[in-house]
């Protein structure tokens, strides 16, 4: 006979003969189930999937032909969604030439239809070439658009980041992601910054433009974060070659000039404005101590702030470790360098050195001349009577003095 005791221990020695009965049960509870439900033939049920949300791809395309369409027509529609603000942004600005051209979807459809596709989109801005630049365009579930944005290394333009003032003269175009009394102080540094220089070097047909973000340069121009964090401004071509012509814009850093006062403010425009009017992003023959340095010169011409102001990181420096042993160069212009703003101070005083020398216009013809090619002690030699390193002696000895 049998006893319990005898059976527990059968089922815990064989595991099989647990799993079978556990199939067996099974069975049965589905085969009860069909039996109360008088069912048909049974069929055993299976998982269901999550539904499967697919990109409305054709809405898409439609929102996209939508947006050029309204480029081209000078729509000007009420809505705050990111596709009505770029078309009245392209209008203020002149925007025209605009193409969108769907090409694939970026990651995946998120659960509410919602999802990121890559976009080529060009345009034309007036004066300029036209910019193509694969962008990364948001959309909802119906296919509107509801953003733009960009992979790092691909510039995002003005005009697609969100709302802008305008302001235009015959030689200025100023773009600004602020409001509008701040879109006007920009302005006036602008139209400043044109005649303080032509003040100095010929500009028959001046062109301005000044483009400023809401937030940082990185992302208009493509670049790492952090990369011009500590920058006021910066002149660049506008598709960021260095190709000779290439039209010209300004990017300004509203972190940071917004924390100078007027003077200072003008300084980094007009500074910036005499790189866009001697073209000196795409030049290679000059040295930087000069680029640098005669931009400064030109800002500061007219300036009455003493030298603790104009110079007073350079001046520190060489109270602490004596004067530099020679002009700065590329290396020392370096946005993350540690003492970033001496060497421009430094350059500057090199051209001042220069300018107190064999006069203003001696000057300029050396920054012509070196753009031109010539070799930097061949112009020196031509302009003022001696070399470069007469100059650097020259230029240590005016820190020394200028630092006791």
């Amino acid at each position: 006979m049998r006893t319990v005791g005898s059976l527990v221990s059968r089922v815990r020695a064989s595991p099989a003969l647990i799993g079978a009965g556990l199939v067996l049960v099974m069975l049965l509870a589905g085969f009860v189930g069909w039996r109360l439900t008088g069912g048909g033939e049974y069929v055993a049920p299976t998982p269901t999937a999550a539904p499967v949300v697919r990109a409305d791809t054709e809405g898409a395309r439609a929102s996209l032909e939508q947006l050029v369409t309204g480029v081209r027509d000078g729509a000007e529609p009420d809505g705050e969604d990111a596709a009505s603000v770029a078309v009245r942004n392209a209008h203020a600005i002149g925007v025209e030439d605009v193409t969108a051209r769907y090409v694939a979807e970026s990651g995946n459809v998120a659960a509410d239809g919602s999802w990121t596709a890559d976009v080529e989109m060009s345009w034309r801005t007036p004066g300029d070439p036209v910019l193509t630049e694969e962008l990364k365009v948001g959309f909802d579930a119906d296919g509107a658009i509801t953003g733009f944005s960009a992979a790092q290394g691909t510039r995002l333009p003005l005009w697609l980041s969100g709302p802008v003032e305008v302001r235009r003269t015959d030689s200025t175009l100023v773009v600004v992601q602020a409001s509008a009394d701040v879109a006007d102080r920009y302005a006036e540094l602008a139209t400043t910054a044109v005649d303080e220089v032509r003040k100095v070097i010929s500009w028959d047909d001046p062109r301005l433009v000044l483009e400023v973000p809401a937030t940082g340069l990185e992302s208009a121009l493509g670049a790492q974060p952090g990369a011009y964090s500590a920058v006021a401004a910066v002149t660049a071509t506008v598709d960021g070659s260095t190709k000779a012509g290439t039209p010209l814009h300004v990017w300004v850093n509203q972190g940071v000039i917004g924390d100078l006062d007027a003077p200072g403010a003008q300084v980094v425009i007009t500074h910036e404005a005499t790189h866009a009017a001697t073209d000196a992003p795409t030049g290679t023959n000059r040295p930087m101590w000069l680029v640098e340095g005669f931009a400064d010169y030109v800002a500061l011409r007219d300036t009455t702030l003493p030298l603790s102001k104009t110079a007073g990181q350079i001046l520190a420096q060489v109270r602490e470790n004596g004067p530099p042993d020679h002009l700065p160069g590329k290396a020392e212009f370096n946005t993350r360098s540690e003492h970033f703003g001496a060497e421009y101070e430094a350059a500057w005083l090199a051209c001042e050195v220069l300018a107190e020398a064999g006069g203003e216009q001696a000057l300029v013809d050396l920054y012509e001349e070196t753009g031109r090619g010539t070799a930097l002690e061949k112009a020196l030699r031509t302009s003022f009577g001696f070399g470069e390193d007469e100059l650097t002696a020259r230029w240590r000895a005016h820190l020394s003095e200028s630092a006791a």
